[in-house]
């Protein structure tokens, strides 16, 4: 969850180190701090809260090293706080260590420490890792082999940035079941727990695989496996700066990420289906001989032989899911599971060699859905990853891959990537059902000639942003809200509740229309909003009939419907209207209003709409 960055070469380290740290803070913003090696001096500085607060330390102590490692966290073991920000020195003030994952035994090892000898002045896990290196650093003195015997006993996922005193000309990165890319420059070089922060810097990138070491210096990288056996790699080549991260005169990064979906559309649609009357196309494609591949392997026996589909995801990516379930089941014909990433582990997955396992996850690092996915490969099912990051970890472990094209998603609550995500379900629903021969050519036909208008209905949408923000203000000062939808338009109800929740920290809760008498009726009040999804098609009158219970009981309604729908208009207090689309193609506008709702309530009561209390864009731990 937090993020990894390191510096060394003949510029000054703290500006690059900050820079870095700015492309990462999308994982964590509790704290932040960096670590330098100045005039044979190691030093950390560090800071609890957003990166400005170190960023005004460190304009206030100017180091002028030119070697160091800094941190942004997001907080598992101990309290956000300045004592438990990385990074963490080892007893003697010669070590210092930055982290991401969690160490699972280091209650066992801080216990042995302390038998030692060794003062703790955290609360974190990552605190063990200082000193445990220390503790082996003194066998030898020999860094490298200290560190491969500390990794030796650790137990977890976990990526490391470590760097010593005594070997100033050195940084050493470790990885272990997550994601680390070394830069490498003219006489300088580079570390990030993201690719995305070395590539404002230089295209030629050093990816460490699992359970590897680096030992980096200012004129390369070298590798090595655990067991210490040196390990040759090439970098690879890539496009340099390929984001950039500018509000682009909107307000907050949120509500230009919101604007983004039409074009966002547009681009994963035309990447993989040149036209309407042509197959959708997930051909593999290379970027480059060594880097990573996007598209699907599979042969049309393959596709054809299917017996089901399991589908993996957290978050609002798993609300993703939920559509592509009833994408897959009514355009495929074959049966579809979802289940939340996290709810796997400690289970016998039911997967085979018939099963094909879709792990969809925004970063590509999310660690529940790593975890899944390799799971369902050692028991045989075939892969499939949707993500926005090919050269992710997900990239890695599947050899299937569809990558959506939204850029970088700087606000942590995920609009346009949920969007395409849903996008990449309806292509990849439509390109099975071709293969199986699930639907006639027509129908084929159709549903590809519907998705290519959605980008035009999304642009609609958003250009009512005035009208959708005088109405989302009259419900501002709610502090329950309760959102209901049936069939494609459930998960909808579900990230609307996300939504609200995430960026207003208004209590809300997303249900299925038909389970509002089953329970959740008993909260419903004059003061409770209900936001009803109900859109024309096979669950239209009982969606109605379900908002009709909400209103009996008084709760403020509002709606997203289609426009002119005059049985909606005479039922509900607010409505926030969609254009006419087939039902199956509705999620991708439903959608939309709910973001701007849940946008302009935030800003309206000051909330931190790209930066949310508690949250972190990439979700790294389990």
């Amino acid at each position: 969850m937090c993020g990894i960055v390191g510096y060394l070469g003949p510029a000054q380290a703290a500006p690059v180190l900050l820079s870095e740290l700015r492309c990462l803070e999308y994982r964590g913003y509790d704290s932040a701090g960096v670590a330098v090696i100045e005039d044979g001096q190691l030093s950390v500085m560090k800071a609890a809260g957003k990166l400005s607060n170190l960023e005004a330390l460190l304009l206030t102590k100017k180091p002028a090293a030119t070697v160091g490692i800094g941190h942004t966290r997001w907080a598992t073991h101990g309290v956000p706080n300045d004592q438990n920000a990385h990074p963490h020195m080892d007893s003697t003030g010669t070590i210092a260590v930055v982290h991401n994952g969690i160490i699972e035994n280091h209650e066992e090892l801080r216990e042995d420490l302390i038998k030692k000898g060794y003062v703790f002045n955290s609360e974190t896990d990552t605190e063990v890792v200082a000193h445990l290196v220390s503790y082996e650093y003194k066998v030898d003195q020999d860094l490298l082999q200290a560190i491969l015997r500390s990794v030796a006993k650790l137990q977890g996922a976990y990526a490391l940035g470590i760097v010593c005193q005594r070997h100033p000309d050195k940084i050493y990165a470790v990885n272990r079941h997550y994601s680390l890319a070394i830069g490498l420059g003219e006489h300088e070089s580079f570390l990030a727990s993201d690719s995305m922060a070395v590539r404002q810097y230089t295209n030629k990138i050093l990816k460490l695989e699992q359970s590897e070491v680096a030992e980096i210096s200012a004129s390369g990288a070298r590798l090595f496996d655990f067991d210490g056996k040196e390990v040759f790699r090439k970098p690879v080549s890539m496009e340099s700066n390929p984001y950039i991260i500018d509000k682009g005169g909107y307000k907050h990064f949120l509500l230009k990420e919101i604007h983004e979906q039409p074009l966002v559309l547009r681009k994963t649609i035309g990447k993989y289906m040149s036209h309407a009357n042509k197959p959708v196309n997930f051909v593999v494609t290379h970027n480059g001989d060594e880097t990573p591949s996007y598209g699907l392997n599979f042969t049309d026996e393959e596709i054809k032989a299917f017996e089901r589909i399991h589908i993996v995801a957290c978050g609002t990516a798993y609300h993703a899911g939920l559509v592509g379930k009833y994408l897959l089941e009514d355009l495929c014909s074959i049966p579809v599971d979802v289940e939340i990433a996290s709810e796997i582990r400690g289970r016998r997955m039911l997967v085979n060699e018939k099963t094909l396992t879709i792990a969809v996850s925004q970063s590509g690092e999310t660690a529940d859905t790593i975890a899944a996915l390799t799971e369902a490969k050692l028991r045989g099912s075939y892969t499939l990853g949707i993500t926005n990051r090919p050269d992710s970890h997900l990239g890695q472990i599947t050899p299937n891959l569809i990558v959506t094209e939204c850029g970088i998603e700087v606000s942590v609550a995920a609009t346009k990537t949920y969007v395409a995500q849903l996008t990449s379900f309806y292509l990849l629903a439509i390109y099975l059902a071709e293969v199986r021969g699930a639907v006639t050519p027509e129908r084929a036909l159709q549903l590809k000639t519907t998705l290519n208008t959605i980008p035009m209905l999304q642009e609609r949408i958003l250009a009512k942003e005035v009208e959708i923000r005088k109405s989302s203000l009259k419900y501002a000062e709610a502090h329950d809200v309760v959102f209901i939808g049936r069939g494609l338009n459930f998960p909808t109800a579900l990230e609307g509740a996300l939504k609200l929740k995430e960026l207003s920290y208004i209590h809300a809760s997303g249900y299925a229309a038909g389970e509002l008498k089953h329970g959740p009726i008993a909260v419903l009040d004059a003061n409770v909003p209900v936001v009803t999804v109900v859109v024309p098609g096979v669950v239209y009158e009982k969606t109605l009939s379900n908002a009709q219970e909400a209103r009996a009981r008084n709760a403020q309604m509002i709606a997203v419907a289609v426009e002119g729908d005059e049985q909606v208009a005479k039922m509900f207090d607010t409505v926030f209207t969609i254009p006419a689309v087939e039902e199956l193609f509705s999620p991708l506008l439903t959608v939309l209003p709910m973001q701007l709702m849940s946008y302009y309530i935030a800003d309206y009561l000051g909330k931190d709409v790209d930066q949310p209390r508690n949250l972190a864009k990439s979700v790294t731990v389990e």
